[in-house]
């Protein structure tokens, strides 16, 4: 009972704190602390935790604690998790209570913490980093401390566990790279323009420059000479 009330207290705050800028349902849970820049939805039964981008969206059951740009779209049930278990030499054990202090179980043996048992992206405490304008398909796994860079696609199924270069294409277990999403003239464009950084104004009276990249960089061009 107790339980139920604090998620219903929490549902509240959150929706009176972004009441005009994220849509999600009592069963998906939301970090306290996160920050939502509008647009932003979140499904059923997920959770997030973090900052998030204008048009980003997380669809059912995934669990996302970190950094989110902008218009992201994330499937259902993409799960992130910094925790981590030596399972090599030297360590003759996977079990943490012989080299962590944090009794997963309630009990260890270890006096003193042997192994960085969670990773987070360098510099911060975020256990991932999405970038702007990727795609993150269903049922992917993403490990702690990888960064996943803008324009990227995760297909269906993969394992990340190491960082995702700009607009790369990758899947698999664990991912590696399929191929790229355009040529290096054009990556090297979009990463240039930032389009993403535009605000409403500019999308309401843009939108269609989006659905064609030639028409796009002739737009920029045009401005630039302007």
């Amino acid at each position: 009972m107790i339980n139920i009330i604090k998620r219903l207290v929490s549902y509240i705050i959150i929706q009176i704190r972004y009441w005009n800028k994220l849509k999600f349902p009592i069963s998906a849970r939301i970090g306290v602390r996160s920050h939502f820049e509008g647009a932003n939805r979140i499904y059923e039964r997920s959770f997030f935790s973090g900052s998030m981008g204008y048009g980003s969206y997380i669809a059912a059951a995934s669990y996302i604690a970190g950094k989110v740009g902008r218009f992201t779209s994330i499937a259902q049930e993409v799960k992130c998790n910094p925790g981590c278990h030596p399972y090599t030499y030297p360590f003759a054990t996977t079990s943490p209570m012989f080299f962590s202090t944090l009794k997963q179980n309630g009990h260890s043996f270890s006096r003193k913490q042997l192994y960085e048992e969670l990773r987070y992206v360098d510099g911060t405490g975020d256990a991932v980093h999405i970038g702007s304008d990727c795609w993150i398909g269903d049922r992917v796994f993403i490990v702690g401390g990888v960064t996943i860079n803008d324009g990227a696609v995760v297909l269906a199924g993969a394992v990340v566990t190491k960082d995702v270069p700009p607009y790369a294409i990758v899947g698999g277990i664990p991912a590696r790279i399929l191929r790229y999403r355009y040529d290096e003239e054009t990556i090297n464009f979009l990463l240039s323009i930032h389009w993403w950084d535009n605000d409403k104004e500019w999308f309401l009276k843009h939108w269609e420059l989006l659905s064609d990249i030639d028409k796009l960089k002739a737009y920029y061009v045009s401005s630039k000479n302007c």
